[in-house]
């Protein structure tokens, strides 16, 4: 059973023990980007979620004029423009200059130059292909840059780095699972 709460960070929490207590779904609205910046933080060690963090889009209207569920997406943990930029250092070191070239033309990877944004890391239930959803404008692929840093980086297909700003905008809610 979901309870549904607002989130407040406390100071006394740590990367063991994260504040929010679980089976919670904490809705965007009324939060800001970087309260939900901390949820997921406070909730990852190594920048990685620990147990099941959910995140999902707002309903919307059908065909038929009726409601159709939000998606669903996996939250990984997060990572930062820092570390972004520097595994696209080393990727680019490993791509054929024509590819370097094409992935360094890529919007939102030129932004990553200046930016000091932190990200949240999702993958999509059925994976993503070439065809991105809505809520996912912007985002950058694993396929382009590793996006957590460690192990178990082949479980990364199909995620995405979308800036908390995007997520708070795009995303209705966060879960926390039991």
């Amino acid at each position: 059973m979901l309870r549904i709460d607002t989130w407040e960070g406390t100071a006394a929490a740590t990367a063991t023990q994260p504040t929010p207590s679980p089976g919670c779904y904490f809705r965007h609205v009324g939060e800001s980007p970087a309260s939900l910046a901390r949820l997921v933080k406070e909730y990852s060690v190594d920048h990685r979620c620990i147990g099941h963090v959910t995140a999902w889009t707002p309903e919307r209207r059908g065909r038929d004029g009726g409601r159709v569920a939000g998606a669903a997406y996996a939250v990984l943990g997060w990572t930062s423009a820092v570390l972004l930029r520097s595994s696209l250092s080393s990727r680019l070191d490993s791509l054929n200059p024509v590819a370097a070239m094409l992935l360094l033309d890529q919007p939102e990877i030129r932004q990553l130059e200046c930016s000091s944004r932190d990200f949240v890391v999702l993958r999509g239930g059925s994976g993503l292909g070439n065809d991105w959803p809505a809520e996912l404008t912007g985002a950058i692929s694993a396929f382009d840059i590793d996006l957590l840093v460690g192990p178990g980086a082949a479980g990364l297909e199909g995620a995405v780095a979308l800036d908390f700003d995007a997520f708070h905008r795009r995303f209705a809610g966060t879960e926390i699972a039991a």
